[in-house]
């Protein structure tokens, strides 16, 4: 999740969701550059096809702290949703963004 709450959400300005969205983009090359250092660096054979997939939506959400034992901070809703398929369906040792996210970025 990109929102960094810095910035009072009924305040935030196109430019704000563009930083955040790069920040969130750039966090992702760097995950998998960090795979990839891993894999590249170890000898084990348990590392060889280490990889992984980032989807990217932008979209709404709502967030919170669920549980009462097992307390945990956890984001919901159809933004969420088309994150995770961005991710599943998306290429493996690839940032994936949605239809949306690219035409935020485009304007």
């Amino acid at each position: 999740m990109g929102y960094t709450g810095r910035i009072d959400k009924n305040k935030r300005f196109r430019g704000v969701v563009i930083d955040e969205l790069n920040r969130t983009i750039l966090t992702g090359l760097e995950m998998l550059q960090i795979i990839q250092e891993v894999r590249d660096s170890n000898k084990n054979p348990h590392y060889a096809n280490l990889d992984m997939r980032i989807g990217i939506h932008t979209g709404r959400d709502v967030a919170g702290i669920i549980g009462s034992k097992v307390v945990r901070y956890d984001i919901f809703g159809e933004g969420v949703l088309t994150a995770y398929k961005m991710e599943t369906n998306g290429e493996a040792g690839q940032v994936n963004i949605s239809d949306d996210t690219r035409k935020l970025l485009m304007t």
